[in-house]
């Protein structure tokens, strides 16, 4: 299994940053796209990392906000018959924060509704592969069966990471979580402390991610935040790493 950040907060040297995630997974034959950014530029990231998307097989959101789901726009573009997996409410209105509206960008969303396949879950992209809906009404981590473990990809754990994982253990509970990839929303957009947890509370994250549920490698940004990633980091050591567009991780399939 090969995981390729197409977009991220930060960047390597060549590519764009912007505040959005995206993923580019090949696993057991297949390739697919979870999220897009927020404003096209992972086409451009793409390019530039050899990434061909106009072969993605099967794209899926992780769930309604404009910064994972408004660079669908450019990928339908340069791939005209992926279908995108996500929950049927990540175009709910509802979806604000501080009054702002921070979801799908509906006009995207309305030329493109064909290509959007709208399902509750849990359902499998391939065999190994799966969709799995957390308690937040329109998010889904993408969860990878490897040799090694469950790897798991869910962009922004707005239910709590430590949640998500022990929800998914349960539901695979001879397979013990190898990796952890995509924000944390602990600490805001600009990483302001006064919009997320304690200290204390990022360090008991950390701890119940190292100690109870034994994740091997945990990668993290986006959302996470400055601060919190340095308090995770305190906690986890070189168990923690940073994601930045460009960056590629590889696990036994």
């Amino acid at each position: 299994m090969k995981i390729t950040v197409l977009m991220e907060n930060s960047a390597q040297d060549g590519l764009i940053p912007e505040h959005g995630l995206s993923f580019y997974v090949e696993y057991r034959g297949g390739r697919y796209l979870l999220d897009a950014g927020e404003c096209g530029a992972v086409v451009y990231n793409a390019a530039k990392l050899g990434v061909d998307l106009s072969q993605v097989d099967k794209a899926a959101l992780s769930h309604g906000h404009y910064d994972h789901a408004d660079g669908f726009n450019a990928f339908f573009a340069v791939n005209p018959s992926a279908a995108v997996y996500a929950r049927p409410r990540i175009t709910d209105p509802e979806i604000w924060a501080e009054k702002e509206y921070i979801g799908v960008n509906m006009g995207m969303f309305c030329r493109h509704e064909k290509r959007f396949d709208l399902a509750e879950g849990p359902r499998d992209l391939a065999e190994g592969l799966h969709l799995i809906p957390d308690q937040v009404k329109h998010e889904q981590s993408l969860v990878a069966e490897t040799s090694e473990g469950l790897v798991v990809l869910n962009s922004c754990c707005h239910a709590g990471v430590v949640k998500i994982l022990t929800q998914l253990s349960e539901q695979f509970p001879q397979k013990p979580i190898r990796a952890v990839l995509g924000g944390f929303h602990l600490m805001g957009k600009e990483g302001v402390p006064t919009l997320g947890p304690t200290p204390e509370k990022v360090r008991s994250i950390a701890a119940a991610l190292r100690d109870d549920l034994k994740v091997q490698d945990i990668y993290t940004g986006h959302c996470t935040g400055g601060p919190a990633y340095a308090l995770l980091e305190e906690e986890l050591g070189d168990r923690l790493h940073h994601l930045t567009a460009g960056a590629v991780y590889e696990f036994a399939d």
